[in-house]
């Protein structure tokens, strides 16, 4: 990104809501403060969504480029709710497990 004419480095942040029903969803963005927002802005647009508000953000991470965080949130979004939360947990012997698993 461009700014001012000095190159900015964009963080891309991928990241796991928490509903009120206790689901989780997993998506990735640039601007994770405006993502949040939006959730509680446009609850009633969400309606048919598959996400019950409130939501809380229970874990992100950042990557630098779109492509890497892309493929890493749609890896985590196929885990299981144990899954995702040995990664929220941050229990890193379960989450070595599961990258072995993959390998």
């Amino acid at each position: 990104m461009l700014m001012g004419g000095v190159v900015m480095d964009t963080l891309i942040y991928v990241y796991i809501i928490q509903s009120i029903d206790g689901s989780y969803h997993t998506g990735c963005c640039d601007e994770l403060a405006i993502v949040l927002a939006k959730y509680d802005k446009y609850k009633n647009l969400l309606r048919n969504n598959s996400i019950n508000l409130p939501v809380k953000l229970v874990h992100q991470q950042k990557f630098k480029t779109n492509q890497e965080a892309s493929t890493i949130a749609k890896e985590i979004s196929k885990w299981t709710k144990q899954e995702k939360q040995f990664l929220i947990n941050n229990d890193w012997p379960e989450i070595s497990k599961l990258a072995k698993k993959f390998n």
